[in-house]
């Protein structure tokens, strides 16, 4: 049965693992740059299966009554399971409970169908990391 659970201290060095191994060793980076100076002021999660972490993502606030999705990563072999579906109701839940009016994202484009289906639209072209084009998204939140 999967669950998504906010990480336990226990859980935080396979957290960022997995962030690193699906989003960052496939570019070559190091591990370290899974990480950034919000960590400390963002709701995280993450869906476990047989104790395994399966799936991770965080939340930020930003201005203007925005909240931000960042870092989403599903293990390969679960992917397809309704995990990053999953994570991404539970911030949009959060969001509107915290009375945020939109949540916006940057979607590589291989994901762009999975959060279109979610109810995200497409916006612009965003950053590009290494050689991985990205999309700026958002979802309007209804109250």
């Amino acid at each position: 049965m999967m669950k998504i659970l906010e990480p336990a201290s226990s859980d935080i060095k396979d957290y960022y693992y997995l962030r690193w191994k699906v989003l960052r060793k496939p570019l070559g980076l190091e591990e370290g740059t899974e990480k950034d100076d919000l960590e400390n002021q963002s709701i995280h999660r993450l869906v476990k299966v047989s104790n395994q972490v399966v799936g991770v993502g965080r939340l930020h606030f930003i201005e203007n009554k925005k909240a931000q999705i960042r870092y989403m990563a599903v293990e390969d072999d679960f992917r397809g399971k309704g995990i990053g579906r999953l994570i991404a109701d539970e911030f949009i839940r959060i969001s509107k409970e915290r009375k945020m009016l939109k949540i916006i994202l940057c979607a590589r484009e291989s994901a762009l169908i999975f959060y279109e289906k979610l109810g995200f639209i497409r916006i612009q072209k965003a950053h590009r990391l290494e050689n991985v084009q990205h999309f700026l998204m958002e979802k309007v939140i209804t109250q």
